[in-house]
């Protein structure tokens, strides 16, 4: 029987000094780091013995901001989350020299298996983050499970800790951006053939030149993938549509 909480993350019962917290973008942070961060650690509980059970995994977003990620289903996660579906994932900045300078963020909720029905465009998405996946997605035993998140916490850096920011606030509202979402195949297949328009938009999200492609679209940014990173560019205002697309970019 799972043991019964007022919040997945219970507040520790200490007093804090606020007023000598480094104020941070507490919010911007974490959905910054939710939609570039690649490796995270997945916590799953044993059913046996009760202790957890962490292994480090790729990570990809769906269009909302979901994560989701790729177990199979012989490993000693896939069992666990059948028997209890309570999951915890720890993100970092990939190559920071020294973790607890950068920011954090865990999030914590439940796991559920990717239904058939949405199987194909989450191996697509996944596969345009990790193009070497392509080689174990289609095995028998492949799965992707997206984590419902039901609570979170954002750690800056030393001083920089934020309770504040709900899950709701990681969420990207599709609704509304129909016209976009249904062309946004179509349009990041177009700006990758593009050279041009895609050497603009790496110099847009701030970088220099390399084997970047675009790995993600939706109405508050777009995302940029190399085989070792992936970058963001936010959008300076809600995107729904190609149009509006098109004269952000120009902006």
């Amino acid at each position: 029987m799972q043991p019964k909480t007022t919040a997945p993350i219970t507040p520790r019962g200490i007093e804090l000094n606020l007023a000598a917290a480094r104020p941070f973008e507490a919010m911007q942070e974490a959905r910054n780091l939710l939609r570039t961060a690649r490796l995270g650690a997945l916590a799953t509980l044993d059913p046996g013995s009760g202790y957890p059970y962490t292994m480090a995994t790729n990570l990809a977003i769906e269009p909302d901001g979901t994560p989701f990620f790729f177990v199979a289903r012989l490993a000693v996660h896939a069992r666990n989350i059948e028997a209890d579906n309570r999951v915890s994932l720890a993100l970092a900045e990939a190559g920071a020299p020294d973790a607890l300078m950068r920011p954090r963020l865990t999030l914590v909720g439940r796991a559920h298996l990717i239904p058939a029905a949405d199987e194909n465009d989450a191996k697509e998405r996944y596969a345009r983050r990790y193009p070497k996946s392509k080689l174990y997605l289609d095995l028998p035993d492949a799965c992707l499970y997206r984590v419902d998140v039901e609570a979170l916490q954002i750690n800056g850096g030393p001083a920089q800790n934020a309770n504040e920011v709900t899950a709701a606030a990681l969420k990207t509202e599709l609704s509304g951006a129909e016209q976009l979402m249904s062309r946004a195949r179509d349009e990041i297949d177009r700006l990758n053939g593009s050279a041009a328009e895609l050497a603009a938009l790496v110099a847009l999200a701030g970088q220099g030149p390399g084997h970047w492609r675009v790995s993600g679209l939706d109405p508050d940014g777009i995302d940029l993938s190399t085989s070792r990173e992936t970058v963001r560019h936010w959008f300076g205002r809600r995107v729904t549509s190609l149009e509006e697309l098109a004269e952000e970019l120009r902006r």
